[in-house]
């Protein structure tokens, strides 16, 4: 799968109640395929997945699918704490029909480079999904190291990286040694280098509510 332009991961709208409002998710959602966004992610840090019970979770990426159809490429995201619930999410999108899924490393847990590959691994074999990693160690606590693309790199269905470390040599580090690996930018303020370095993507909170801007930054 190639992965191009601009990925929007959808904010999960709130009531003041703090339950969820689905019709200002579908609204959310009509508003940035509108603005022509080029694809959405479902249950990213943008949208709180670590604020939502699993069940909430699965019914959100359900909605999502419902709500885009087939008009933009649906990617739904499975970080947890537990790996069975990194599984159960990576299976939900297969069933309902997303097109790729974002794996991260569990949170809190610190896992080695070995665990953290062994990790991604096995929701890779559970979904059988195209996969967009996602480094993102400041809320991780570890980086996707050489150890874990060399491993994970193997698997067919890793095609590509969103990069959040803020580590200008992570980009220099990617574009060189992993080029099989597409580079999505994952830090706002870096998209000029990551794309002078052969990024084709930019995941961007911002264009929950700037869309055509980032689009045409992009």
């Amino acid at each position: 799968m190639k992965f191009e332009g601009i990925y929007t991961p959808v904010i999960t709208p709130h009531r003041d109640d703090g339950s969820i409002d689905r019709d200002a998710f579908a609204a959310q959602i009509e508003y940035l395929i509108d603005a022509g966004v080029h694809g959405l992610i479902n249950g990213g840090s943008t949208g709180e997945y670590y604020a939502q019970s699993m069940d909430e979770r699965m019914e959100m990426a359900s909605l999502a699918k419902d709500v885009i159809g087939n008009r933009v490429p649906l990617m739904i995201g499975t970080v947890a704490l537990r790996l069975p619930d990194s599984i159960a999410m990576a299976e939900h999108a297969a069933k309902i029909g997303a097109d790729c899924i974002l794996v991260g490393s569990p949170p809190y847990s610190v896992p080695t480079e070995r665990e953290n590959a062994l990790n991604a691994l096995a929701i890779d074999r559970a979904a059988d999904l195209p996969i967009m990693l996602y480094n993102y160690p400041g809320r991780m606590g570890i980086n996707m190291g050489e150890e874990f693309l060399d491993r994970v790199g193997r698997s067919r269905n890793v095609c590509a990286i969103k990069e959040s470390s803020g580590d200008i040599n992570r980009v220099h580090l990617l574009a060189r040694d992993y080029p099989h690996i597409q580079m999505s930018c994952g830090m706002d303020d870096q998209a000029l280098e990551f794309f002078a370095w052969g990024a084709r993507s930019w995941v961007c909170a911002g264009s929950n509510f700037l869309p055509q801007e980032h689009i045409a930054l992009y």
